[in-house]
């Protein structure tokens, strides 16, 4: 999974926020997140290849949350702050990826104990 995490030229997606752009693969949402599961394979057969995220996530925590569902590990070299920790559990549920949640929260929260 993290090679085609790497892989940018297949990345067939585009999550864009106020100040960063993020692709994924189709695939790999619609394995992981509910919310796009839903919207790519709804009856209306949306064809679209990216859409606007609003939510409040700081890009920090949208990396983090970008990494952990292409390998099911936290990324290196973001520090994890209280701020963050709050946010994971936002965009946990703005993915819906109910199935890792508490997994992803646990581990967010250890390494934030560990930094500290």
């Amino acid at each position: 999974m993290k090679r085609i995490y790497l892989n940018e030229n297949e990345k067939d997606f585009t999550i864009e926020r106020a100040s960063k752009s993020f692709n994924f693969h189709k695939l790999i949402l619609i394995m992981r997140s509910e919310l796009y599961r839903g919207m790519f394979l709804s009856v209306t057969n949306d064809t679209s290849n990216k859409v606007t995220d609003y939510s409040e996530l700081s890009d920090e925590s949208f990396e983090i949350l970008e990494y952990w569902i292409y390998t099911n590990k936290i990324k290196k070299g973001i520090k994890i702050t209280q701020k963050i920790l709050d946010e994971i559990e936002r965009g946990m549920d703005y993915f819906q990826l109910n199935e890792s949640k508490n997994n992803i929260l646990l581990m967010v929260t250890e390494q934030f104990k560990n930094q500290n």
